[in-house]
Formats: C-alpha cells, sequence, structure tokens
C-alpha cells in the first residue's frame, strides 16, 4: 500500500507540473486538475486503508481455551 500511496504523490505532482506548462489553454487545464483532484482522493483513501490494516495489525488479540479437561 505504500508504493500505492508513493504513486499517487508521483502522479498528483505530475499533473501540477503540467498545469503549471498550460496555464494559458482553459481546454486542458480542467482535465488536469480533475485528474490531479482524483489523485489526491486516490491517495486518501490508500492512507485511509493503511491505517485500518495498521489498526488491526496492532490490536492485542486474547485467545480463550474453553476446555473444561
Amino acid at each position: 500500500m505504500q508504493e500505492d500511496l508513493a504513486a499517487e504523490q508521483k502522479a498528483r505532482a505530475t499533473y501540477e507540473k503540467l498545469i503549471d506548462l498550460c496555464r494559458d489553454n482553459p481546454d486542458v487545464l480542467d482535465p488536469l486538475r480533475y485528474l490531479r483532484e482524483r489523485e489526491i482522493v486516490h491517495f486518501q483513501r490508500f492512507g485511509e486503508a493503511l491505517r485500518g490494516v495498521q489498526d488491526k495489525l496492532a490490536e492485542k488479540k486474547y485467545y480463550m481455551n474453553n476446555n473444561n479437561c
């Protein structure tokens, strides 16, 4: 998941650079802004998923033996 987070950040940075290069072309800016926003949302969702997995792994597990032998 950390590789996915890094990929989303890299894609976001790429879109930001393209946006900076295309400031004078509004027809190109809107799709690039949409794609950049999509990468931000993906990054947030991967981050939430990673935190959920980390929280589950950090939970202490107690097992009880119910054998009455």
